[in-house]
This record gives structure tokens, C-alpha cells and sequence, in this order.
């Protein structure tokens, strides 16, 4: 069910992170801040921590489970939570700082997706603008002057012409999404 919601999931991690960062540091247990996550977790946060639950009551192991939901999901931030919680768990170490840290990082790369997002609009309703104007000049022409556009359709230059633009267009406004998409 939250296997096809990925970006919501990643949406609401660090809250949920929080969540079981502040249970743990409440004095619960690592299974109770789970089964606490589980019930008061945002939404595709709580059904993912349940179905975890769900596994370890089947005889899986929290670590095996952990580790099984992380493959499955294919979420990297989620995946980087479960192997810090099976690592910190095998050697010890502070699992509520590493939780927090961990919540404090992705608000923080949220953030900044969301403003690198803002910044690239613009570039990307140029390209916009610049692949549908070519279409919007033809057909001004084509009602004002139809004469004057009619060689684009009947000489075997014009249908030339008229494919080359059509693959230039393309090919910039294909130039312009690339040049306006950053990946963090």
C-alpha cells in the first residue's frame, strides 16, 4: 500500500524519525518506540513501522525486518535510518542523537529541494514558453498572412523546414528541462 506512495513516505520521515527519537528518549524501548510509531506516526509513516511490527510478531527478527522493509521500499533515507538502527544497535551508541540528527538532516534537505524547485521554475516555463512559440508565431501567421505560410505545407522545402524546426524545438526545449532540473 505505501510502496506506491513513495515520495509521501519520504515526506513525513522525520517527523517520524522524531517521534521514535523522543520515545527513546522518554525511557521506551527500541520495539515500544516502534509499536508507539506505529500508533501516533504521520500516515505512510505509521503503516510502514506497523507492517515492521507486523513481521517481528511473524518470528522475524527487528533487525531482519528493518532490513527487509528497507529493500523493499527503496526509499535511501529510509533505508539509512534501518541500517543505522541494526548497526547502532550490534555495537551500541546513541540511537536518539543519531534519530534526531538523522530527522534534522532530511527537514534540511527538504528544504532545500524545495527552494532549488522555486529557483528552477523559472527556467523550466521558459523552455515552456519557448518550445509553444514557434506553434504560437505559425499560427498568427497563418491567420493574418495564410498566403504567406502555405509554402511550409506544399513544397517539399518547406516540409523540410517545417521538420527541422519541429526537431530543433524539441531538441531545445529538452535542453531547457535539463539545463533547469538539479538533483540534490
Amino acid at each position: 500500500m505505501f510502496e506506491k506512495h513513495p515520495k509521501k513516505l519520504e515526506a513525513v520521515l522525520p517527523d517520524g524519525f522524531l517521534l521514535m527519537a523522543n520515545a527513546l528518549k522518554a525511557g521506551l524501548g527500541m520495539h515500544q518506540a516502534f509499536q508507539m510509531a506505529a500508533e501516533e506516526g504521520p500516515s505512510p509513516f505509521k503503516e510502514t513501522v506497523a507492517a515492521i511490527l507486523e513481521k517481528t510478531k511473524l518470528g522475524h527478527s527487528l533487525d531482519e525486518a528493518l532490513l527487509d522493509s528497507a529493500h523493499r521500499l527503496n526509499s535511501p533515507d529510509f533505508s539509512l535510518m534501518a541500517h543505522s538502527i541494526v548497526l547502532l544497535r550490534g555495537i551500541g551508541g546513541n540511537l536518539v542523537g543519531h534519530l534526531e540528527n538523522l530527522s534534522r538532516i532530511l527537514r534540511e534537505r527538504q528544504r532545500v529541494s524545495a527552494k532549488i524547485h522555486l529557483l528552477t521554475a523559472q527556467g523550466m516555463a521558459q523552455g515552456a514558453i519557448l518550445a509553444v512559440m514557434p506553434f504560437g508565431l505559425a499560427a498568427c501567421i497563418a491567420f493574418i498572412s495564410p498566403e504567406f505560410i502555405s509554402p511550409l505545407f506544399t513544397h517539399p522545402l518547406g516540409w523540410l523546414s517545417v521538420f527541422l524546426i519541429l526537431g530543433l524545438d524539441l531538441g531545445g526545449y529538452l535542453w531547457m528541462r535539463k539545463l533547469a532540473r538539479i538533483r540534490i
